[in-house]
């Protein structure tokens, strides 16, 4: 470290001044300070004598001046030693100053090197979280959107779970289905064939669930179906003559019998269900060569009522004759109806010829179509 200490000359050339700066360390400065401060320290004021007229000093006691020089050599020494420890301190400290200085600059720099990298970085973060901030809100916004997706999603499948419970649960609009309007209410869904009830019977027919209802292609009949609730059908075979008028014809076999509607014993059919019943009768008339005009009249009844005739006869001049009758008919009728045969008509000898083995005399019936009704 130094001391500049400026002089201004004066002399001015060319207008301008000089100005001579001397530097002067300052540990030699620190130095001589010391030293003459600490001679002067050791002087006694009295032992100077001081002449107005003339600038020298001395010595007032001149016998104790070699002493005072030997101990003033001796402080002067032990005070050069002093000054050269401070210098050395001074040294140090001027070297921990310059490491201090370079260290702090160091430091400045490593540091404004930090901030910039921190600012660089904070800048940096800045922009990522506004980035974040902006797919946070997008995210938000899907988030709220797949919500009100998902809400909705869950009132349809709702619904759909409520329509399938319902077309899968048992359902009833309180009556035999009739058209394919009927089966979709109580729940049929795939286009197909079904069969629903017609006005008497069943039928079958094509329903396209795709179309409206108002759609004529909606429904389209295809024909009746041959359903029963219980299967009718007889077949009832005498094997002795008959020749008894007004009364219900018996017979003596029955080869078929389903649905027990029959009663052989007293020849009377119970019809077990409405609908269409069909029959067929076939007798062998006997009629014996008497010389009048001889017949054989048979009859079938519906609770006693007349619904056709068979009839076989002979002139009078002919001879012996064997004649088949025959009844074949369709009827309507309802539950519980009673149906049977008889002979309501027969001349003296006249009978209906059968025996053991022939079987000329048979009777059947069938249901063709119950009704529903």
């Amino acid at each position: 470290m130094t001391v500049s200490y400026t002089f201004i000359n004066s002399t001015r050339k060319s207008g301008t001044s000089r100005t001579k700066r001397i530097k002067m360390p300052i540990s030699f400065l620190v130095v001589v300070l010391g030293f003459a401060h600490f001679a002067c320290s050791q002087l006694p004021a009295a032992a100077w004598n001081y002449h107005p007229y003339h600038y020298s000093y001395s010595l007032v006691h001149p016998q104790d001046m070699g002493e005072t020089r030997l101990d003033t050599s001796q402080r002067m020494e032990q005070t050069a030693i002093a000054l050269q420890t401070m210098q050395k301190e001074l040294n140090v400290l001027a070297e921990t100053s310059q490491h201090l200085a370079k260290t702090m600059v160091t430091v400045w720099i490593l540091t404004t090197a930090k901030l910039d990298e921190a600012a660089r970085r904070s800048a940096e973060i800045s922009q990522q979280l506004a980035e974040t901030n902006d797919v946070t809100l997008n995210l938000r916004k899907a988030l709220n959107e797949t919500k009100k997706d998902l809400t909705a999603m869950k009132t349809k499948v709702e619904d759909l779970t409520t329509e399938l419970r319902a077309s899968s649960s048992s359902a009833s609009i309180g009556k035999m289905p009739n058209s394919c309007s009927d089966l979709q209410l109580i729940g049929h869904k795939i286009s197909g064939l079904y069969s629903v009830m017609g006005n008497k019977s069943v039928e079958n027919v094509y329903c396209d669930f795709t179309k409206e209802s108002k759609d004529e292609d909606f429904q389209k009949f295809i024909g009746y179906s041959d359903v029963k609730s219980v299967p009718t059908y007889f077949y009832v075979q005498k094997n002795a003559s008959f020749s008894a008028a007004n009364v219900p014809i018996p017979f003596e076999m029955a080869k078929v019998n389903i649905g027990d509607a029959m009663d052989i014993t007293t020849g009377i059919f119970t019809t077990p269900r409405s609908g269409s019943y069909y029959f067929s009768f076939v007798g062998l008339a006997e009629l014996p060569s008497f010389p009048d005009y001889v017949y054989l009249e048979v009859r079938l009844y519906v609770n006693g009522d007349k619904m056709g005739t068979g009839y076989a006869s002979k002139a009078s001049e002919s001879g012996y004759k064997l004649s088949q009758i025959a009844l074949q008919m369709t009827l309507n009728l309802q539950k519980e109806d009673k149906v049977w045969l008889q002979i309501t008509g027969l001349s003296a000898g006249v009978s209906l010829r059968d025996a053991n083995g022939e079987h000329h005399t048979h009777f059947s019936g069938l249901l063709l179509q119950e009704d529903f009704s």
